[in-house]
């Protein structure tokens, strides 16, 4: 779990540990939450998302990146939960959020939700929180 505001880094150390898993001979999906959103959702339309999640839970490696971003709705916030459970002690997730914990109530619709999904994304996890200046924001080239 790699937790900070917008512009610290995380996408690119998310990158870099996919990339080494995959020189390592690993198989891994790098995606963003809302990608996977959308994936999820193109399943449930034609009835694959079960074979989908099957084919989720064979990878060694998912990244999740810009959770946070996209509030989710039932749905998929149950079948984020499903990806997450079934991932559990077998497989190895990233996952980048620029929101603090506190405010993923926020982000699921459903507060036991919430609560399960972290319990086991949390679980034997390193958790790094980032802070400090955002990159884009250095060296005077920055315009808001």
């Amino acid at each position: 779990m790699m937790l900070a505001p917008p512009g610290l880094g995380k996408t690119h150390i998310a990158i870099a540990l996919a990339y080494e898993a995959a020189i390592q001979g690993k198989d891994v999906l790098f995606t963003t939450a809302p990608d996977l959103i959308d994936g999820l959702y193109a399943a449930i339309a034609d009835g694959s998302v079960k074979n989908k999640l099957r084919s989720l839970a064979k990878l060694d490696l998912i990244v999740i990146d810009e959770l946070g971003y996209v509030p989710m709705d039932d749905t998929t916030g149950n079948h984020l939960f499903q990806l997450v459970a079934n991932a559990y002690d077998r497989q190895s997730l990233i996952v980048t959020s620029n929101r603090p914990f506190e405010e993923w109530g926020a982000l699921f619709p459903n507060p036991t939700l919430v609560s399960v999904t972290l319990d086991r994304l949390l679980h034997h996890a390193f958790v790094f929180t980032f802070s400090g200046e955002r990159y884009r924001m250095k060296g005077g080239n920055a315009s808001l």
